[in-house]
């Protein structure tokens, strides 16, 4: 799983994502620490499920958002106001863990065909005595 800066880009504006990177004010994004902090995101989403080679949008828009607050985390933004985003991406990632939601695009093909909700079989049913 791989978190690029484009995909930063589409959460937040350039100017934000220079705010957010740039502690020596130099007036440049500092690849190194988006690096870190991506880094430690997918850290963060190992501790809950394997990082898979082509993960799905969701899982990847996860991966950016904690990318983000880790970001912001550095920035010293108020805990609180991190805390309940962070609440909401652990609960995508336990549903994640417990194999309700996909993680994969394999996963999330098509059910098979042949499995059916109905077993239909030759013989009619005998409805004349419901009205009665």
């Amino acid at each position: 799983m791989d978190i690029t800066n484009d995909d930063l880009l589409k959460e937040v504006s350039a100017r934000e994502l220079l705010e957010l990177s740039d502690f020596e004010g130099s007036g440049a994004i500092n690849q190194g620490v988006i690096d870190d902090s991506v880094n430690d995101a997918l850290a963060y989403i190992s501790s809950f499920i394997k990082l898979p080679q082509n993960p799905t949008s969701l899982l990847k828009d996860i991966g950016v958002n904690l990318t983000i607050i880790e970001l912001k985390k550095r920035n010293n933004f108020p805990k609180e106001a991190l805390n309940e985003q962070i609440a909401k991406l652990d609960a995508l990632l336990l549903k994640m863990a417990s194999k309700k939601l996909p993680v994969t695009l394999e996963d999330d093909r098509a059910p098979k065909l042949g499995i059916r909700a109905f077993r239909h079989t030759e013989k009619k049913m005998d409805l004349k005595d419901l009205n009665g």
